[in-house]
């Protein structure tokens, strides 16, 4: 108890100096400043990384007890105080303390100072991916996590080219999709390993070291760089200790470490321990709230890699992780649904639904693979939402693949009224926006020059953007789909000659591994020969 009222001195010290610079300045400007003094003075101080590995150590241990032995907080709260005031979590241990104490002043005053700390944080970042909350340690990050209504389930450490050293932290609500935190260590590391700073190495020798101190996100780092590196079982050996303090994300790359060990595997029998293990680790994973490793486990599932009766649960977890709003099992769904299989049955209605929930999410592939579906459609009376204005918000943000949708949705008046002229400024639009982009140009092209939609063709602009992409590109014309629009709008445009010439090429580029679009390049073949063009359903 002496510790704990020794936290309350050297907390109403720290309260009283910015009370009395508050005189001078805004209060709320005075505490940042004061936390910012605090925090320059901790990282700056003779042995700081001693001081920091301690300060995680305490903090952690504080973590752990505050569910179960909130009586034991009081001692380990001091002691976080005593080292550095500013520390989140070691207020929210003495505040929790304190509660348990039935002392409301004192917890109060704790809570107060925590919700301070948390505010100007909050106010000046918004811990998404490019906006960071700077943050001290770990602890901080899970403490802000938990006090926001969440339970921290993951967590990763990340070098990137614009954060030295960065966090992801997720967390979960019951039934509710996972959160994710983005925070920024980058001034601790630059205190306690200044040499590593623009250097190759970057944060690593720190998280190496907080590796060796249990830390489970600098475990996590370390095995996600080495499955990287398909250094398999030293990232296995990592990540089965950081899995350990439910990080999902450690059970996930597990699953994902152990499934490539299984297609390493030289005997059946080690194949399938490898393949139990990976599974072991997704069902882990899921039961923390992993979207992903539901959609993987799910994708496995169907692709028969545990045998073939598991439909049913790759079903089930897809629609489990629809159900939290995970676009890919959306996408996966539709697509089961919209061409059906042995244990789904085609049903056009439910497919649509599944695109639609996805395309809602604001997702750009899922937008672009939902309009498509609904042009496909078209013949179909669905409920469609509002794909039109979906797809130009993206559009808007300079998406070719977007545009084109949008140009095959007014050419084919799938949602809006049927407009030649505004699809054809589209299509026009979506080839501006990357003359190089290979599928864009080629897809435009086809469209333009074998549509049977009346008055869509356009073979001259058609031909004009092909000769740039075919005569600039080595790859395109390594692809007999590319060289199959080339020479359609030679012979859309009355020069059947070269378009004979070109669908050759077609030809002799696919019968090297490409035999699956012979037969449909050799009838364009003939259409030439015999002085005719392609007119197809298209788009």
């Amino acid at each position: 108890m002496k510790s704990a009222l020794l936290s309350l001195a050297v907390l109403a010290i720290f309260l009283m100096s910015a009370a009395q610079t508050a005189e001078r300045k805004s209060s709320s400007s005075s505490f940042s400043e004061n936390l910012e003094l605090e925090k320059e003075q901790f990282l700056n101080s003779e042995n700081n990384k001693k001081a920091y590995l301690r300060l995680m150590e305490l903090e952690r241990q504080a973590l752990q007890l505050a569910d179960d032995q909130p009586l034991k907080l009081g001692s380990i709260g001091s002691a976080i105080l005593d080292l550095y005031s500013g520390s989140q979590t070691g207020h929210y241990a003495m505040s929790i303390f304190y509660d348990h104490l039935d002392s409301p002043d004192a917890k109060k005053l704790h809570k107060d100072m925590l919700d301070r700390i948390q505010g100007i944080m909050s106010k000046e970042t918004s811990g998404e991916r490019d906006n960071a909350h700077p943050i001290m340690t770990i602890n901080d990050a899970k403490t802000f996590i938990r006090t926001s209504g969440f339970s921290p389930v993951g967590a990763i450490y990340r070098t990137t080219e614009e954060i030295e050293l960065g966090l992801l932290v997720l967390g979960r609500q019951k039934q509710k999709p996972l959160e994710y935190w983005f925070f920024d260590l980058s001034e601790v590391l630059a205190a306690l390993e200044p040499q590593s700073i623009n250097d190759e190495s970057q944060g690593w020798p720190l998280i190496r070291e907080l590796a060796n101190a249990s830390d489970s996100a600098a475990q996590a780092a370390i095995g996600a760089y080495l499955v990287n590196q398909r250094k398999f079982n030293s990232a296995v050996s990592w990540l089965n200790v950081a899995s350990r303090l439910d990080n999902l994300l450690a059970n996930s790359l597990l699953g994902r470490a152990y499934w490539s060990q299984s297609r390493l595997a030289k005997t059946d029998k080690t194949r399938q321990e490898k393949l139990e293990l990976a599974q072991e680790n997704y069902l882990q994973a899921i039961a923390l709230g992993s979207t992903e490793s539901m959609y993987t486990l799910a994708s496995l599932y169907l692709q028969n890699h545990y045998g073939e009766n598991n439909e049913q649960a790759a079903l089930s977890l897809l629609n489990q992780a629809a159900s939290l709003n995970h676009v890919e099992s959306l996408l996966y769904l539709g697509q089961l649904y919209n061409s059906g299989s042995n244990s789904v049955q085609r049903n056009i209605s439910q497919a649509n639904q599944y695109f639609k929930k996805a395309a809602t999410l604001g997702d750009e592939t899922a937008a672009i693979m939902y309009g498509r579906f609904l042009v496909n459609q078209r013949d179909t009376e669905l409920e469609s939402g509002n794909i039109v204005t979906w797809l130009k918000e993206h559009a808007s943000k300079e998406n070719a693949e977007a545009m084109v949708i949008l140009g095959n949705l007014y050419a084919t008046g799938t949602e809006v009224k049927p407009s030649n002229n505004a699809a054809i400024r589209w299509y026009k639009k979506a080839v501006r926006q990357d003359e190089e982009d290979s599928d864009i140009v080629n897809e435009v092209a086809w469209t333009l020059t074998v549509s049977d939609i009346k008055g869509l063709k356009r073979p001259k602009y058609a031909k004009k953007i092909m000769d740039r992409l075919m005569n600039s590109s080595a790859r395109a014309r390594s692809q007999p789909e590319y060289l199959d629009t080339w020479a359609a709008t030679y012979a859309a445009s009355g020069d059947f000659e070269k378009a004979l010439t070109l669908q050759e090429q077609a030809i002799d580029v696919a019968n090297r591994d490409r035999i699956d679009v012979i037969d449909i390049l050799r009838e364009h073949l003939e259409l030439f020969r015999d002085g005719k063009t392609v007119t197809e359903k298209a788009p």
